[in-house]
């Protein structure tokens, strides 16, 4: 062994090995978990605080209220003749990642200013009949189309012009003629304006006379459609050949015979019901945990201000009608009674709930002029956002994977405008004015589809106009 060898193993046997120090990888993960967590935390109790801020604010503008709620629950009750109606005297927050508003009722449950128990001489009164889109809870009332409209006529001299919204959300022409009917003494309207929105107040017409309504703790509005609906929706998807499933029974629903009449209203479900469950396979373990995981993902960012900022907040169903901008579909979106996009179908089923829809949507539009008369009516059509905005419109394309020859996007206007003239009553239709302005993509918020201020505002200015140029007024 050479003097070089004979060192090296002296001194390796002298002393102990020590390896190099390895990287402390886990301490520092650790530290930066906790410095993460800590950040988050910190931020969630800053925006808590800011929160906490305009919630104060929200509470003072709800002062005077009998009742303040922090949801939709509580605010309707069941009515026979409309099927439902808001609670006077409410105040409800409505929030959402692109708003923060506040619904209010007055003394006769609707919103916007009292009206009077006696009629003023000289006072002409528009009634405006319709849906959340009339309501306008996402904006301030004075942001509202009916009090930009009844603005815009007083600037315009006719002071004596009295504009009342008598809108309630969810509701079509199925609950219009209903309250139109109990609330026209009331009203003393010198004009009735049915504000009519195409994206679902057809298929809802269907919902309100088949199932009638009830009450339902375990909804977010407190109350549904009746018992029957969830079965009649869930058996539509099988009328649609182009959904490739299977009916129950081998076969679709006959077509409706035309000779005979339309279906009666089936009344609200006053006594306590559990829904019949629809006939779908039991959920596979895999489908299970991906159910639970996106449950809690979707209570994280329900409950915590950051991860809703961040990520969004879940779509809530009694706010909000559909979402309007998230990714498109993975899988082909399925058609069934409640989707707007089967009103644009060229070629649509003939199955009997599909072939009435349109039909009891004229019934009822008959209802309101023969309870209005001899006070004229006008029917405002409400274009769903996909029919003019051109995100909107690529996205549902995708998502249904339609075809191009497929679909009809103006056919929803064309059935309206003949249910229109059967029942001889004027019409304004907003999708020309809509898809001809180069702001449109400005007009629904993106997420909720409901007006924007802007949008609110130009139709405003729409509705005012026609009336004028059409001698609608004093």
């Amino acid at each position: 062994m050479t003097g070089t060898a004979i060192h090296l193993h002296r001194t390796l046997s002298g002393r102990r090995y020590r390896p190099r120090n390895r990287f402390p990888w886990l301490p520092l993960v650790v530290l930066a978990v906790v410095v993460v967590l800590f950040a988050a935390m910190t931020a969630e109790i800053g925006l808590r605080i800011g929160d906490l801020r305009s919630s104060n604010l929200a509470a003072l503008r709800c002062v005077g209220a009998g009742t303040v709620l922090q949801g939709q629950k509580g605010l309707y009750e069941l009515d026979p003749a409309a099927g439902y109606v808001m609670q006077p005297e409410t105040c409800v927050r409505l929030r959402s990642t692109e708003y923060d508003g506040i619904l209010r009722t007055n003394r006769t449950g609707l919103v916007g200013p009292e009206i009077g128990a006696s009629k003023p001489a000289g006072e002409f009164r528009i009634v405006i009949l319709g849906d959340s889109y009339a309501v306008g809870g996402q904006v301030p009332y004075e942001q509202t189309f009916p009090a930009v409209l009844e603005a815009r006529l007083h600037g315009a001299g006719l002071t004596q012009v009295r504009v009342i919204d008598a809108a309630v959300g969810g509701y079509t022409t199925f609950n219009e003629a209903g309250l139109l009917r109990e609330r026209l003494a009331e009203w003393q309207p010198d004009l009735v304006i049915v504000a009519a929105f195409l994206g679902n107040d057809v298929s809802e017409n269907v919902l309100a006379t088949a199932a009638g309504y009830r009450l339902a703790p375990e909804h977010p509005k407190g109350m549904t459609w009746g018992a029957s609906a969830p079965r009649l929706v869930d058996e539509s998807g099988t009328w649609f050949p182009r959904n490739g499933l299977a009916p129950d029974g081998g076969s679709v629903p006959p077509p409706w015979n035309a000779q005979e009449p339309l279906p009666a209203a089936v009344g609200n479900q006053t006594a306590s019901a559990t829904p019949p469950a629809p006939n779908r396979p039991p959920p596979s373990p895999v489908q299970r945990v991906r159910a639970g995981m996106r449950l809690t993902w979707d209570a994280l960012r329900a409950n915590s201000l950051l991860l809703g900022g961040l990520f969004g907040v879940p779509i809530d169903p009694g706010v909000t009608t559909a979402p309007g901008s998230l990714p498109p579909a993975a899988e082909m979106s399925k058609l069934n009674l409640t989707s707007f996009e089967w009103t644009i179908l060229r070629e649509v089923p003939h199955t009997y709930w599909l072939d009435v829809a349109w039909p009891l949507f004229g019934r009822y539009l008959a209802a309101i002029r023969e309870t209005a008369a001899p006070v004229r009516v006008v029917v405002m059509a409400i274009p769903e956002m996909s029919q003019f905005d051109d995100q909107m419109h690529a996205r549902r394309m995708q998502d249904f994977r339609f075809q191009p020859d497929e679909v009809d996007w103006d056919r929803p206007q064309r059935e309206l405008a003949a249910e229109v003239q059967r029942a001889d009553l004027a019409e304004l239709d907003l999708l020309p004015l809509f898809r001809a302005r180069a702001d449109r993509a400005e007009l629904y918020l993106r997420f909720d589809t409901h007006f924007t201020a802007h949008g609110h505002d130009v139709t405003a200015e729409a509705l005012a106009s026609f009336l004028t140029v059409g001698g609608w007024l004093p």
